[in-house]
């Protein structure tokens, strides 16, 4: 008797669930912006793609005087020529540092090639901003 009770209030439920209607709220809004603002959300969106485009990951392979990173850059020059590379001055050290990349994954396996003919070259995020 108790288990045809049990089941009697769980077809109750059961129907009543699939037997009543659901009313769903339904809204549409509009935003007014002025122009100053789209002009402002326009210069945002610029600010961010040059910060974007300016970070980058890079290998350095040497730091020191200038004759020996001339010497270098012009053999790394001679031996990977599609590769971007880069003599710069940092008080007090001459920079050679090679590629920009994006994705951090591709410029450690760059680095792991490169470390085969510069074993003390290693991999840094300059800050260009």
């Amino acid at each position: 008797m108790k288990q045809c009770i049990q089941l009697s209030v769980f077809f109750i439920f059961l129907t009543s669930g699939i037997g009543s209607t659901v009313f769903a709220q339904e809204k549409t809004s509009s935003i007014k912006t002025s122009a100053a603002v789209e002009q402002l959300i326009k210069q945002k969106k610029e600010v961010n793609k040059a910060v974007f485009d300016a970070q980058y990951y890079a290998i350095q392979l040497y730091y020191g005087n200038n004759t020996a990173a001339e010497r270098i850059l012009r053999s790394f020059k001679e031996n990977y020529p599609e590769w971007e590379a880069e003599l710069s001055f940092e008080t007090p050290n001459y920079k050679v540092r090679v590629g920009r990349f994006k994705d951090l994954n591709l410029a450690n396996q760059k680095l792991e090639e490169i470390r085969k003919e510069y074993p003390s070259a290693f991999l840094l995020e300059p800050n260009n901003l």
